[in-house]
């Protein structure tokens, strides 16, 4: 009967989505409501909606919003990028390792793959194809850079990823040690889009960045050193919290002290790295007005609002769900499949791949998380390395994958590019991707300690 309900949600949501056209957060609302009625719980709408304005995830993923939008429209995101084509552009194929770099970045504060493509791609891959990249080479490597940005943090699906892991194991997991376990994962998709990049360039002989298209790297660092200091006020916090949490802070405030301590440490984290903008561009005779300041906020209002609807109507679903035993259910049933690890590690990042073509990534984290991160944990995947990998599996190949992806569609447009050969290079980032999630699943690569 659980099984029904889950259907039912998934079939509105769908239908919604794909069929009727309608925003995805105007789809989840209506799914909230459908199992509601569905399940007679009608006189708990108030209770339901009670409990999720007290997710403190809800203020963070809006305070992350907040400083990427307050970022994107300072000077400072445009000194890393002058840093980074100091550094990397004098190499062979330098314009691409540029837009990897640049493109994830972004992607990293807007948490939006096909979003990031259209902003940033419109720059990196006119700059690719002057510098000998062809048209369809350029659109795959801008492709695979914005569909990777989300799962980098301080991506806000990073937040909402976290927020399942702590409903199915209340209390288990810190969000810092999640946090800095999301490093780990990023890692390894970094490295493995580095390394295809890499055989690409070498491939097609692809030229370094002309000269007079990059500054001296000491006159980009002399320009723009302050910028890299923005990553160490973000970094070392939540580096900080998740050391330190289960021993000197709890000791200091007690357990019930130490959660409180974490929850303000996430929301005023974002609000730090906004006031150190502030004063990195008032550093440089560049200041930003209060009035200023408030356009940017209200700019991305648009932007945020969305967001926000969904996963409070995604969180809003999960309270239903486990007030009816819903996701119980289907765990249990799930456990008493003994579905085999191999079945886990080989099918579940293509089931994640083609739910990733047509939905949005948030929704595919909350509705489908709850279900495989039990699933998994049953043949002895990590919990954590479950929830990260549903991340990562949601956004970094499902906003790529040909036919149906947004950001195979979105930078092949901007590329001009053929779709039959773009299709082709996008099939070998693809297959690289694929063998890197099917290797961390099984749990063959290092996890540097973070799982032990």
């Amino acid at each position: 009967m659980e099984w029904l309900y889950f259907g039912l949600l998934i079939a509105i949501i769908l239908v919604m989505f794909i069929v009727l056209k309608r925003p995805m957060y105007e789809a989840m609302a209506v799914g909230f409501l459908a199992v509601v009625i569905a399940l007679g719980k009608i006189g708990s709408i108030g209770q339901y909606f009670a409990s999720t304005v007290s997710f403190y995830a809800l203020y963070m993923i809006a305070a992350f919003i907040v400083f990427g939008s307050v970022l994107e429209r300072s000077n400072v995101i445009q000194d890393m990028i002058d840093i980074i084509i100091s550094l990397v552009g004098r190499f062979s194929g330098g314009a691409g390792y540029v837009a990897l770099l640049a493109s994830s970045a972004m992607g990293a504060l807007s948490a939006s793959g096909p979003g990031n493509a259209a902003a940033v791609g419109t720059i990196t891959i006119p700059t690719m194809k002057r510098t000998g990249f062809s048209a369809e080479l350029a659109a795959t490597i801008e492709m695979a850079a914005s569909a990777l940005g989300p799962v980098i943090p301080p991506s806000n699906t990073i937040v909402i990823m976290y927020t399942t892991l702590e409903t199915l194991y209340p209390g288990r997991f810190g969000f810092s040690e999640y946090w800095m376990f999301s490093w780990v994962i990023a890692f390894w998709f970094i490295a493995q889009r580095f390394i295809t990049l890499f055989v690409l360039i070498k491939k097609y002989k692809v030229k370094p960045v002309p000269k007079e298209e990059r500054m001296p790297i000491k006159t980009a660092l002399k320009k723009g050193w302050q910028s890299l200091l923005l990553p160490v006020v973000v970094f070392l916090p939540l580096f900080l919290e998740a050391q330190f949490n289960d021993t000197f802070i709890t000791a200091q405030l007690g357990s019930s002290g130490a959660s409180t301590f974490t929850a303000v440490l996430l929301e005023t984290t974002p609000s730090l790295c906004v006031l150190f903008i502030l004063a990195i561009c008032k550093g440089k005779g560049q200041s930003i007005s209060v009035k200023r300041l408030t356009g940017m906020i209200y700019d991305c209002v648009e932007n945020a609002a969305p967001v926000i609807v969904m996963v409070f109507f995604g969180f809003a679903i999960s309270e239903v769900f486990d007030d009816a035993g819903v996701m119980d259910g289907i765990a249990a049933s799930l456990s008493g499949m003994n579905i085999p690890l191999w079945v886990v590690c080989w099918i579940a990042p293509l089931v994640f791949t083609v739910l990733g073509m047509f939905l949005e990534g948030t929704a595919i984290i909350l509705m489908f998380g709850p279900i495989f991160i039990p699933l998994a944990a049953s043949v002895g995947i990590h919990p954590m390395l479950a929830a990260a990998m549903t991340n990562a599996m949601s956004y970094a190949m499902g906003h790529m994958t040909p036919p149906f992806a947004l950001c195979f569609f979105i930078c092949m447009g901007i590329a001009e590019s053929e779709f039959g050969k773009t299709t082709k290079l996008t099939i070998v980032w693809c297959v690289a991707q694929y063998i890197l999630s099917v290797l961390i699943l099984y749990g063959a690569l290092p996890m540097f300690g973070m799982l032990s």
